[in-house]
């Protein structure tokens, strides 16, 4: 990777100069893409996600957006305080020294952080990993095997060994791809240590929590057995 920022008053873009030319905030515009018929889906979550064919690779936009009592003032607007300590630049840059330390990670592409005032928005990009879908997506499809659930806990056990506290681990935001290989996404406000393993019950609770939404009272016998499954994954 070779990690660069282009820069105006009132934009900057880090990117990956090894993946593309010198990206302004165009780079970051829905409308831009679409007008190139190069978007090929989307993905609904707290904000939203667009799969784009891009020159140079298939990769995920995802503009940053605001959850809980924080969306009431303002969806898209984050106070200011510089350019580096924005929420695009800091996942942007954690994504590469995750990416960098050979963990399963969106390849980061680019990130966008727009400032004027006292208020800042921002968007991200990154390469879109193949054939993949979402852990609750599969699980709506009735799609998870016994291994795949042991393979999701030696993965989550795998980040928290090498220091990483991911601050949302829900359902939506681990992927199975090629192979059942799992990735984990939407680093956002996410924390890494290396060397310091975390403790990685709150990370497990927060995912136990999303699982309970995606099962019927009836099911809960079917989803205990899956997250004994989990936790036996993590464990070995």
């Amino acid at each position: 990777m070779k990690l660069e920022i282009n820069r105006d008053k009132t934009w900057a873009v880090a990117y990956d100069a090894s993946l593309l030319d010198t990206p302004g905030p165009d780079q970051f515009s829905v409308e831009f893409w679409r007008s190139r018929q190069a978007i090929n889906g989307e993905a609904v979550g707290r904000g939203s996600a667009w799969f784009i064919d891009a020159p140079y690779g298939p990769v995920v936009l995802r503009h940053y957006l605001r959850g809980g009592w924080a969306a009431a003032i303002s969806r898209q607007h984050y106070f200011f305080t510089g350019v580096s300590s924005s929420r695009p630049f800091c996942e942007f840059h954690l994504l590469a020294d995750l990416y960098q330390s050979g963990l399963p990670v969106p390849r980061p592409v680019a990130a966008l952080c727009r400032h004027q005032g006292l208020f800042s928005t921002g968007a991200i990009i990154t390469v879109r990993i193949p054939s993949s879908k979402t852990l609750a997506d599969l699980l709506t499809a009735g799609a998870m095997s016994k291994d795949d659930w042991q393979t999701v806990g030696s993965c989550i056990r795998q980040f928290h060994d090498a220091g990483v506290f991911h601050a949302d681990l829900n359902a939506r935001n681990i992927l199975l791809g090629s192979g059942r290989k799992v990735f984990l996404i939407d680093f956002d406000r996410a924390r890494f240590n290396p060397g310091k393993a975390v403790n990685g019950k709150a990370n497990l609770d927060r995912l136990k929590r999303s699982l309970l939404k995606l099962y019927t009272e009836k099911e809960m016998p079917a989803l205990q057995l899956a997250w004994t499954e989990l936790e036996a994954g993590y464990a070995s």
